[in-house]
C-alpha cells in the first residue's frame, strides 16, 4: 500500500488565477479590465494551467524520492534503540565459593529456545566484571546488541566529502559509537584523544550534527546510524566548510586507515521479562546467569511512514530550540521517548528561575497498542523511564538551546484512574465483545501515549470528566441502549490517616499532606490531590516508611525585611524501623533526594536562613540537629539545654521579627518546657521561655503589624483540654529573657472543649485549632473576651459518636483570590475543606467521584483496570 504523501503545493487553478489578479491590482492599477475577455487575462490563465499541470506532477513524486529529498534537508530515519538490563551471574555450584570467576566484556546470554524459527534476542555484557571469592552473585550491565570494536571501514583519500560505509547497520542510538582515523607515527595528541590499534595510533573524530558545530582542532564526522554511513567534511578551497572558529575542517588523509567502534542490533524484541535471560552463549566456567529485572528501552527503527509525518515539524525545528515546540520536536528524536511536552517554567512554578524551560518526557513503551484492552499502567511507565535517556535528552537540548534558556528535563508524573460503569445493550448483542471494545477504547483514550493527545484523557493538565466518557461507551457502540452508571475511581487518595497538612507558601493554592508512606500535593486548593512521592521500598521485604513531618520553606510575613527566600524547598521526615530518614526537594515535590538517615525518630522540621543559605532544623528524640542542604552534608547536633544535651523535642518553628532577625522555638518532650533562640537557632543561643509542666505538641507563628507571636497547643491525657498559649515578641535583639518575659504568656482557654490540641493555624484575625474530639475550633482575635467557637455536629466533619468528632491532626488555610476563606483539616478520614470560615465542611479526598478528576499542568492520566459491567436490556 502506498504511503500517503502530503501535497507539496495545494493551490488550484482558480487560486493561481485569483492570486495573479490581486498582484495585477497592486502593481498595475491602470489595468482595469480583469475579465476573461481581456487578452492579458487569457495569458494569465494559460500560465496558470501550465503551473497547475506542473504541480499535479510534483505532488505525485514517488515515496522513495520524497524520502531522498528529506534526507538532503537533513531528515533521516531514526535508528533502533536497544533494550538494557542488569544480568546477575552467580555460582553454578556451592563448592566453588573460594574461586574467582571472570566475566569478560562481550559475554553473550539469551533466552531458552522458543518457537522454532522465531528470533531470540542475544544480550551482550557491556562491561567486564569479576565474581570475587566469597561472593555469590555479581550484577553486570547488558544490552541487546552486538559489539564491534576497531572495525576497519575504509581508507582516507585526503579529499573533501568522503563517505564510508559502516557494516552491520543500523547502528543503535545512544552511546557506544566512535570513529577514529589513523595519524602519522610520532603525532602528539592529548590524553584521551587517541587509541592504539595493531601498533598504529588512531585519533578519535568528533560526531556533530552539522560540520559548522566542530570546535578548533577537531575532525568532525556526521553519521547516519540507520544507513550506516560516516560522512566527513567538504573543505575545497573555493567553497570551504569551516568550524565554529572559522577554520577548515580536517578530513582523513590519503592512505589513513579509518576504524569504527559501535553497537548494532536493538529493537523491541529485546524487551524480555525478568528471569528470561538464563542461557549462557559464551563460556563462563562455573557460572550461571539470569536477569532479576525486565529489559527495557528496546524500540524498532523508525518507519518511512513516520519519518514522512514528522518531516515538516522536524524541518521547522532543525537543530536550534527557540520555541517550546522546538524543544518537543528535538526531544522526540531520542528512541527512548514516546512523547514530550515543553513548558515555560516560570508560568507554572514560583521557584523557577528566568529562562528555564521544563520538558516533560513520556517513555516509549513497546507494545502499547491502539485499542488494546490492557491499560498502560503508571508502574510500567516508570519502569521504562531510564535515567540515562533523560540525561542524554537534557544534554542534547542544552547544546541546542538559545542563550539564556535553561532546559530542565524530567520524566512525566501520572495519576491512575479507572472507570466503573454499567452499560445496557440490546438482547442480541455479544455482551463480552462490547465490554472488551469499551475497555480497549477507554484504555486508549486515558493514556499518556494516546494517538490523540488532544483527547478526553490524554492531555497534559486536562481534567477527566465523567460526561466525556459517554462518547466512548455509548455513542461509539451502536448496540448500547444506555449507560446506567459511570464513576471514576482514583488509585491513590489521602482518604485515611492524613497527617502533616501544610501550605506551600509562595505557590498559590498548593498544600501537602501525607498518608503512611505517601506524600500528596494539591495545586488547585484541594480540588484534586496527587501522590508526588512514595518513600521506602516494600518490594524487598522492607517494612516501609511513615511520613512524620512536612516542612516547606516559609518566607517572612509580607512587607517585612527578612532572610533570603528559597521557594521550592520542601523537607520530609519519615519513620523507619531504626529511626528516621530526611528527604529534600528543591522543586516543590516534583523530585526528591535522601539527605540524611538518623538512628532516632525526628518529630518535626523547620527551615531557617543562615547567611543566605537554607538550613534544616530537625527536632527529635535525641535533641535538636541542623542539616545543610549541600549534598553529602551530615546532621550536626545543636545543644539546646546544656544541663541535658540529649533532651528530646516534639516541635520546632521559626519566626522573623520586625528587624528581620530570625528566631527559633522548640518544645521539649516530657512536658519539660519551651526554648527560644534569638539568633536563628545557633548553638548556645537558646533561652528557656516557658517552664516545665505542660505537654506541648504543636506550635505556630503569627505576624500582626510589628509584633510576632508564638502560639503553643496544649495536649492533655483526657478531658476537655485547656486551650492554647501565645507569647508576644517585638524585637528579638532587645528581648530580656527574664522572669517577667517567661510569665507573659497569654492564655486562650475560654470555650475550649476539644481535648488535646494537635495543630494550630493563624491567618488574618482568626486562629484555628485541630483538636482531639472537638473538630476544628475557631478563635476570633482582637476581642476583649476572645472565645473559641465550637463547630456544630452537623457541620459534616466526621463524627466518632453522636457528640464527638474524629481527631483532627492538622489544620491549615488561606484567603483565596476573590475573598473566600479556605480552611483545610486532616485526620483519620482524610482531608476536609471549608469555604465559609470553618462553619461547614466537605470531603475533598474522595476516592470515587461522579463528576470530574483534576490534574496539574505537567501531569498525565493513565488507566487502571476499568470495571465495565455489560448487561442485556429488554429490547
Amino acid at each position: 500500500m502506498s504511503i500517503p504523501v502530503p501535497n507539496l503545493d495545494d493551490r488550484s487553478f482558480a487560486d493561481l488565477v485569483a492570486g495573479a489578479r490581486e498582484r495585477i491590482q497592486q502593481i498595475a492599477p491602470e489595468w482595469t479590465d480583469l475579465s476573461v475577455h481581456d487578452p492579458g487575462i487569457t495569458i494569465v490563465e494559460a500560465f496558470a494551467y501550465l503551473t497547475d499541470t506542473l504541480m499535479y506532477r510534483l505532488n505525485r513524486v514517488p515515496d522513495k524520492l520524497y524520502a531522498v529529498y528529506l534526507n538532503l534537508l537533513g531528515t533521516s530515519l531514526y535508528p533502533p534503540s536497544t533494550a538494557e538490563t542488569m544480568v546477575e551471574f552467580s555460582r553454578a555450584s556451592a563448592t566453588t565459593t573460594d574461586q574467582e570467576i571472570r566475566i569478560p566484556r562481550g559475554t553473550q546470554v539469551s533466552c531458552p529456545p522458543g518457537v522454532p524459527g522465531s528470533p531470540q534476542p542475544v544480550f551482550t555484557t557491556t562491561a567486564a566484571a569479576t565474581l570475587a571469592p566469597g561472593k555469590t552473585t555479581v550484577l553486570v550491565p547488558a544490552a541487546d546488541v552486538a559489539l564491534y570494536d576497531a572495525v576497519p571501514i575504509g581508507t582516507g583519500t585526503g579529499r573533501p566529502g568522503q563517505s564510508l560505509v559502516i557494516p552491520n547497520a543500523p547502528i543503535v542510538s545512544g552511546a557506544g559509537l566512535a570513529i577514529a582515523v589513523e595519524v602519522p607515527a610520532g603525532t602528539r595528541l592529548s590524553s584521551g584523544e587517541a587509541v592504539l590499534v595493531d601498533g598504529k595510533t588512531f585519533r578519535y573524530c568528533q560526531e556533530v550534527e552539522a560540520f559548522a558545530d566542530a570546535r578548533p582542532g577537531e575532525m568532525p564526522v556526521r553519521i547516519d546510524r540507520s544507513a550506516g554511513v560516516a560522512m566527513f567534511a567538504w573543505r575545497d578551497e573555493g567553497s570551504t566548510t569551516r568550524t565554529a572558529a572559522g577554520e577548515r575542517a580536517p578530513v582523513p588523509g590519503s592512505g589513513a586507515e579509518v576504524r569504527a567502534w559501535y553497537r548494532s542490533g536493538g529493537g523491541a524484541g529485546g524487551n524480555v521479562g525478568a528471569g528470561q535471560l538464563t542461557v549462557l552463549r559464551s563460556a563462563v566456567p562455573g557460572a550461571k546467569v539470569t536477569n532479576p529485572e525486565p529489559a527495557t528501552g528496546g524500540r524498532d527503527g523508525e518507519s518511512l511512514e513516520n519519518a514522512l509525518r514528522r518531516a515538516p515539524q522536524d524541518f521547522h525545528a532543525r537543530d536550534r530550540a527557540v520555541t517550546v515546540r522546538d524543544y518537543e520536536v528535538l526531544a522526540l528524536r531520542h528512541g527512548g521517548v514516546g512523547r514530550a511536552r515543553a513548558f515555560t517554567r516560570k508560568e507554572l512554578w514560583a521557584f523557577a528561575r528566568p529562562g528555564e524551560v521544563e520538558i516533560v518526557l513520556v517513555p516509549f513503551v513497546p507494545g502499547s497498542r491502539s485499542g488494546s484492552p490492557q491499560p498502560l499502567r503508571a508502574a510500567e511507565l516508570v519502569t521504562h523511564a531510564r535515567e540515562e535517556v533523560r540525561l542524554e535528552v537534557e544534554q542534547y537540548l542544552r547544546r541546542r538551546s538559545t542563550v539564556g534558556a535553561e532546559p530542565v528535563v524530567r520524566w512525566g508524573l501520572y495519576k491512575q484512574v479507572l472507570v466503573d460503569a454499567r452499560v445496557v445493550v440490546r438482547p442480541d448483542e455479544d455482551a463480552e465483545a462490547v465490554r472488551s471494545r469499551i475497555v480497549g477504547r477507554l484504555s486508549e483514550g486515558i493514556s499518556p501515549l494516546s494517538p490523540d493527545p488532544s483527547g478526553y484523557g490524554s492531555g497534559f493538565g486536562k481534567p477527566l470528566r465523567v460526561s466525556n466518557l459517554y462518547r466512548a461507551m455509548e455513542e461509539a457502540e451502536p448496540g448500547v441502549q444506555y449507560v446506567d452508571r459511570v464513576t471514576l475511581e482514583l488509585d491513590k487518595v489521602p482518604d485515611t490517616d492524613a497527617v502533616g497538612l501544610v501550605q506551600a507558601e509562595g505557590q498559590d493554592n498548593t498544600w501537602f499532606v501525607a498518608q503512611d508512606s505517601t506524600l500528596f500535593r494539591t495545586t488547585n486548593a484541594a480540588d484534586g490531590w496527587e501522590a508526588c512521592a512514595e518513600f521506602g521500598d516494600t518490594s524487598n521485604g522492607d517494612p516501609g516508611e511513615t511520613v512524620r513531618a512536612i516542612a516547606p520553606f516559609r518566607s517572612p510575613a509580607p512587607g517585612r525585611v527578612g532572610p533570603e527566600k528559597h521557594p521550592g524547598m520542601v523537607a520530609v521526615s519519615t519513620v523507619t524501623a531504626t529511626g528516621s530518614r530526611i528527604y529534600i526537594s528543591d522543586d516543590l515535590g516534583e523530585s526528591w533526594r535522601k539527605a540524611a538517615e538518623l538512628g532516632f525518630v525526628v518529630a518535626d522540621l523547620c527551615w531557617v536562613d543562615r547567611q543566605g543559605e537554607p538550613l534544616l532544623l530537625l527536632a527529635g528524640e535525641r535533641g535538636l540537629y541542623e542539616l545543610p542542604v549541600s549534598r553529602g552534608a551530615l546532621p550536626v547536633q545543636n545543644v539546646v539545654d546544656t544541663s541535658q544535651p540529649d533532651r528530646g523535642f516534639y516541635a520546632v518553628d521559626a519566626l522573623v521579627d520586625v528587624r528581620g532577625r530570625t528566631g527559633v522555638v522548640v518544645a521539649a518532650e516530657a512536658s519539660a518546657g519551651v526554648w527560644l533562640s534569638p539568633d536563628a537557632g545557633t548553638a548556645g543561643s537558646f533561652k528557656q521561655v516557658k517552664p516545665a509542666g505542660e505537654d506541648i505538641r504543636c506550635m505556630t507563628v503569627q505576624y500582626d503589624g510589628g509584633a510576632s507571636y508564638v502560639w503553643l497547643g496544649r495536649a492533655v491525657p483526657e478531658g476537655t483540654g485547656t486551650g492554647c498559649l501565645r507569647l508576644k515578641i517585638d524585637e528579638l535583639g532587645r528581648t530580656d529573657f527574664d522572669e517577667s518575659f517567661m510569665n507573659s504568656w497569654e492564655e486562650f482557654s475560654t470555650g475550649w472543649t476539644g481535648g488535646s490540641c494537635w495543630g494550630l493555624h493563624v491567618m488574618g484575625k482568626a486562629a484555628y485549632a485541630a483538636t482531639q474530639s472537638g473538630g476544628v475550633l475557631r478563635l476570633q482575635l482582637g476581642l476583649a473576651a476572645a472565645q473559641w467557637s465550637v463547630p456544630d455536629v452537623n457541620c459534616n466533619l466526621p463524627l466518632r459518636d453522636r457528640t464527638r468528632f474524629e481527631p483532627v491532626r492538622s489544620v491549615s488555610g488561606a484567603v483565596l483570590a476573590g475573598g473566600p476563606v479556605l480552611v483545610l483539616a486532616a485526620g483519620p478520614k482524610g482531608v476536609y475543606r471549608s469555604k465559609d470560615d470553618a462553619l461547614t465542611w466537605e470531603s475533598c479526598t474522595r476516592r470515587v467521584v461522579d463528576d470530574v478528576v483534576t490534574l496539574p499542568d505537567t501531569w498525565l492520566f493513565c488507566s487502571g483496570d476499568h470495571r465495565i459491567e455489560v448487561v442485556h436490556g429488554n429490547g
